[in-house]
């Protein structure tokens, strides 16, 4: 699943955790109460791991340019100290 997907579930399952727990404080149904916790725990753990993916992606994107730019800057030493 990629970053976009786990946010996008997360905040529906924070969205959805929330109106349970409140429906639950209304109709005084601790059960239905504690679903909505379990539920928007669930949507803040998506949403994390989503936060997380787009972390390990831009620090992957940053090594690949990073790499590039070194055996570029390597390639054109070669190139002058054979001049």
């Amino acid at each position: 699943m990629g970053s976009t997907s786990d946010k996008l579930k997360g905040a529906v399952n924070e969205a959805v955790g929330s109106a349970k727990q409140a429906a639950g404080k209304v109709v005084d149904s601790p059960e239905l109460e504690g679903e909505g916790v379990l539920q928007e725990l669930k949507g803040k753990t998506q949403t994390a791991l989503g936060d997380a993916k787009d972390a390990v992606s831009d620090a992957m994107d940053s090594a690949a340019n990073k790499a590039k730019e070194l055996a570029k800057d390597a390639k054109d030493a070669i190139h002058r100290a054979t001049e």
